[in-house]
């Protein structure tokens, strides 16, 4: 495959993945609506806008929002706080099949502990209950000077490690070994991480040039969803940036040298949930590098040229950070 022919499957392939990412993308809906009142004493316990978000970054979606201004939901949570004495203490009333009353105490200082262990109760029942009805309607905005899960995207990041192949980066199949992260921020990702190709031998006359490269790689990425939580498929366009390293072998006046390697790309991404906190993910990219790299051997000539065109595939397993 030649670089134009590459490149107008890049393109063809990046219009395909945004056309089908503008017409997928939605935002995951509330399981249940939260009200909170603070006793005497207990002003520096969270409001509901604080709490549901305590608990939606817990469960790793949108679950739980605040009641006022929310439309009807299936689930209704109340918590108030109180403090009797020099304790804090908690009374959560829960509708719904995991319902009930559950009370609360601790003794502080401050409001924190109680409210993260208020925020743990809400996301082992919220997190058993079925997701809402996709009939359902969205939450309006929040009033003014309000922050609502539901109208602002959670940042969250991760950290992946994985392995894969590549095709024509260091002369025929290679494989690969990557670690990187990842920063999202609704539907769209920033990701940084590096990738290494060991060394491969390539035969050549009386001896052999073993070829190696090691990239830094920048990536801007387009989802499908805005959370981690189901099945999900993406656009990413890349840049690289590495060090390739070819060494003669065999050869009377044998010797390595290196040279700086820059190249651009295009991948698709799909991932998915492993578990609260685990998850995974397998792209398939092009890239295209700048300039042809060459390594000649004495007089015998050019015992290694870099192709025109490479392809990488990785699979990752990514932990969440926050």
């Amino acid at each position: 495959m030649n670089r134009a022919r590459a490149l107008r499957f890049a393109v063809l392939a990046g219009g395909a993945a945004f056309g089908l990412l503008a017409g997928t993308a939605h935002a995951a809906l509330a399981t249940a609506a939260l009200t909170t009142t603070s006793g005497t004493g207990a002003a520096d316990c969270p409001d509901a806008a604080r709490l549901a978000a305590i608990v939606n970054d817990g469960i790793g979606r949108t679950a739980l929002v605040p009641a006022s201004g929310a439309p009807p939901s299936p689930m209704q949570v109340a918590v108030n706080f109180d403090r009797p004495g020099k304790r804090y203490a908690a009374t959560v009333r829960i509708g719904g099949a995991n319902g009930g009353t559950r009370k609360l105490a601790n003794q502080g200082p401050g409001c924190g502990a109680l409210a993260n262990a208020v925020g743990v109760l809400l996301v082992v029942v919220l997190d058993a209950e079925p997701a809402a009805s996709t009939d359902a309607s969205p939450a309006p905005p929040s009033p003014s000077g309000v922050s609502s899960p539901t109208a602002a995207s959670r940042t969250t990041a991760d950290l992946g490690v994985g392995g894969g192949v590549a095709e024509g980066l260091v002369g025929g199949w290679s494989p690969t070994v990557g670690l990187g992260g990842t920063l999202r921020s609704g539907h769209w990702a920033a990701r940084l991480g590096g990738v290494w190709l060991p060394s491969k031998s390539n035969d050549f006359g009386v001896g052999h040039v073993e070829v190696g490269l090691a990239i830094a790689r920048l990536a801007l990425c387009i989802s499908t969803r805005d959370d981690r939580s189901q099945l999900a498929l993406g656009f990413c366009l890349q840049q690289h940036v590495g060090w390739m390293r070819g060494r003669g072998v065999d050869y009377p006046d044998s010797r390595e040298t290196n040279a700086l390697w820059l190249a651009a790309g295009a991948a698709i991404v799909a991932g998915g949930p492993l578990g609260r906190s685990f998850g995974w993910e397998a792209d398939v990219g092009a890239v295209l590098p700048f300039r042809e790299t060459r390594f000649i051997v004495g007089t015998l000539g050019t015992a290694y040229r870099s192709e025109p065109v490479a392809f990488m595939t990785t699979l990752t397993f990514t932990t969440r950070l926050w």
